[in-house]
């Protein structure tokens, strides 16, 4: 069995959203470790257990990683946004094929009977599809095309 492009995009794509979605569950338990770790320290000093200049210096390097946690998190949220949005625009792309392809083979089996109403009416149905499908599938690839060529 062939596998289209298209069905190749979709499973990289699909692929990537859960390397994707691990990332970000692994980013957000380390953010949460380091706040944690933040509120402890405080009280590690008032009762004595580390000095102050080594828990104002544990702090500091917690806050660097934690901001730098934060940042990666949001920059993988943007990736996150670009792929979900590509995934669903090449989504868009195959219910337009495959309503193409129902069309085409609906319109060849209506031809030997034309008085069938529901055939008729599923023609209609499968038509305003592919047009409305169509135009949102043309503004989301247009749209991500023209993003891509600004930021160039």
């Amino acid at each position: 069995m062939a596998i289209s492009q298209l069905q190749q995009a979709m499973a990289t794509l699909r692929i990537g959203l859960a390397e994707i979605q691990n990332k970000e569950t692994q980013l957000d338990t380390m953010i949460s470790q380091f706040r944690i770790q933040l509120r402890r320290l405080p009280r590690q000093v008032v009762y004595g257990s580390t000095s102050l200049d080594a828990s104002l210096t544990a702090m500091g390097e917690i806050e660097e990683r934690l901001d730098d946690a934060q940042v990666t998190r949001r920059r993988l949220l943007a990736i996150k946004k670009t792929a979900t949005e590509e995934l669903a625009a090449l989504e868009l792309v195959k219910q337009v094929d495959e309503a193409r392809r129902a069309l085409s083979d609906l319109r060849r089996t209506a031809r030997a009977s034309e008085d069938d109403a529901a055939a008729q009416g599923e023609i209609r149905r499968l038509e305003r599809f592919i047009a409305e499908h169509s135009k949102r599938a043309e503004q989301a690839i247009t749209t991500d095309y023209q993003e891509r060529m600004e930021l160039g």
